[in-house]
């Protein structure tokens, strides 16, 4: 009898550990990369994400939130991450980084009545830019785009876009995934979208961990992302987004 009750406290205390070791991955809507979809969160990264876990035997809670509520938690809850992130040089203390994950290309998007004779960059800057509330923000003020209008979620932006200039109450220019933008925008009704300037912006995306995650956990995690970028995973994940 001691020795089936020591064996059932030890089964007790694995799966109180397998437990423990449980990851919230929490993501906004940015297709290709992360978005809902039939109820389910889908897209590239998000397959990325849970082939990661899967290898690193990580039980995984994937959840879609406005990006400022999933960067927030991921900053304070040590059991939490956030994707797809923009590393940059005043984030990366505040994370455990694996990846990268996916790479964005960011391009500006307008409807078929803006003016087709703007080319240069500068000649954009005088226009009001939906972008989301992120990286995508801190980016364009660095270029110069001081007109703009933020929102919490991507998919709020698109039934916004004038189908000319200076109308009140609208954007006229909508920076975005150059993959993904189409469909969020005819989801929103809006089908007559165009690219007037591309890639914009191209940058790597990566799983931004709380750092006070557990030591064994994060490296389970990193060492399964190794071994997906050794075995070519991340590429023909990433050629599902072409």
């Amino acid at each position: 009898m001691p020795i089936l009750k020591r064996l059932l406290a030890s089964l007790l205390g694995l799966t109180l550990a397998c437990s423990a070791m449980a990851v919230n991955f929490l993501t906004e809507e940015n297709p290709p990369l992360n978005m809902l979809r039939k109820g389910e969160v889908a897209g590239v990264s998000t397959d990325a994400v849970r082939e990661m876990a899967r290898r690193a035997s990580v039980p995984a809670n994937v959840t879609l939130l406005p990006w400022t509520d999933a960067y927030a938690r991921a900053q304070k809850e040590t059991d939490t991450c956030v994707f797809s992130t923009v590393r940059n040089p005043e984030r990366e203390k505040k994370f455990i980084w694996l990846g990268p994950i996916a790479r964005g290309e960011w391009s500006l998007f307008a409807r078929e009545g803006f003016p087709p004779d703007v080319k240069q960059i500068e000649a954009f800057k005088k226009y009001r830019v939906g972008v989301v509330n992120d990286a995508r923000v801190g980016y364009l003020r660095s270029r110069g785009f001081d007109n703009l209008v933020v929102a919490e979620q991507s998919k709020d932006l698109p039934a916004q876009l004038a189908a000319g200039p200076n109308q009140p109450g609208t954007i006229d220019l909508w920076f975005t995934q150059t993959a993904g933008g189409p469909a969020m925008a005819a989801e929103a009704g809006v089908k007559d979208l165009k690219v007037v300037f591309s890639a914009l912006m191209s940058q790597d995306y990566w799983v931004a961990c709380n750092p006070g995650m557990a030591a064994d956990t994060a490296k389970a995690l990193r060492d399964a992302s190794t071994s997906m970028r050794a075995d070519g995973t991340y590429k023909k994940l990433a050629a599902r987004a072409q």
